[in-house]
């Protein structure tokens, strides 16, 4: 018994003649006889009586075309969930983000991977480093998105990102015209830091020691997009991280380089034990596009067109 064969009898059994049967599958009616008769020879009944012009339904036939439809029930239902599982409605995705990255590239990403998936469950849990490593290992999240240093058990880079650090001034600042800032640049500054447990006030003190250039910060805190919006205010300066400083892009704020030149330094990381779903892979993929557009714009602007 083959498929093509039962799907010869149950076009004629719907149909309710063979041309019919034959112009629907577009299968000769000849191709439609042969399949029957075979199908008949293998089960060891008779599915049609043949009469002069038509052919008729044999009370076996009419029985076992029950069983056909049930059958074919049951692969329009194998369909119907591999659809699912395609368009992975039946998934869920648990992300993990530290708060630099939940602000922008993480909601962007999310927002893509929805109108591809949309009913794909998601949950963006914004945590700290250490917490999303930790979560991640245990298999409480499915993606993490970390920052330095990201050396925990159980965890693997997925993605390492290691962009430069900006320095932000109001537009207008009689500095924001220089392609590059330096320490000795802001040392009469109105400098907003970032702590000196992080990553970047680390970084900024040792610059600072190792050239004897002494930066007195007026206002300290932890938070990129905090010392970007007072600037914004017109408060001072301050070097930020290359997320934050992408949020202002269109404001009334100037980003420049610095120097010398302080990594940020953060990464998609994993479970080492977990199986990768195609939602993570999927998510994956969105989210590094989206980090390389917020983070190396000029890659992604169209060339200008010469002059004509």
């Amino acid at each position: 018994m083959k498929f093509n064969q039962i799907e010869a009898y149950r076009a004629v059994m719907l149909a309710g003649s063979v041309s019919d049967a034959a112009h629907f599958l577009n299968v000769s009616q000849p191709g439609i006889s042969r399949l029957i008769k075979d199908l008949e020879r293998s089960i060891g009944f008779d599915l049609f009586d043949r009469i002069p012009g038509r052919i008729v339904p044999t009370p076996e036939g009419e029985a076992f075309f029950k069983y056909v439809q049930r059958t074919y029930s049951g692969i329009r239902y194998l369909e119907g969930a591999a659809k699912d599982i395609a368009n992975l409605k039946h998934d869920r995705l648990r992300i993990a983000s530290f708060p630099a990255a939940s602000l922008e590239v993480v909601p962007r990403s999310i927002v893509r991977l929805n109108a591809a998936y949309p009913d794909l469950k998601i949950r963006l849990e914004v945590r700290s480093s250490l917490r999303i490593l930790d979560l991640v290992s245990s298999r409480q999240v499915d993606v993490g998105i970390a920052a330095f240093p990201v050396n925990y058990p159980g965890v693997i880079l997925e993605r390492v990102y290691e962009p430069s650090c900006k320095c932000v001034l109001p537009a207008g600042h009689p500095k924001s015209g220089l392609s590059r800032i330096s320490l000795e640049d802001l040392k009469n500054e109105t400098n907003i830091g970032i702590s000196e447990d992080l990553t970047i006030g680390k970084a900024l003190l040792v610059a600072g020691i190792e050239s004897n250039v002494k930066i007195d910060n007026l206002i300290e805190t932890t938070s990129g997009y905090t010392i970007c919006k007072m600037v914004e205010m017109g408060l001072g300066v301050g070097l930020v991280d290359p997320l934050a400083a992408s949020l202002f892009r269109e404001s009334s704020i100037v980003a420049v380089e610095f120097k010398p030149d302080v990594k940020f330094g953060f990464a998609i990381v994993l479970s080492e034990h977990a199986i990768r779903s195609r939602s993570v892979d999927k998510f994956i993929k969105i989210l590094n596009d989206t980090i390389k557009r917020s983070i190396y714009p000029a890659e992604f602007e169209p060339p200008e067109r010469p002059d004509t």
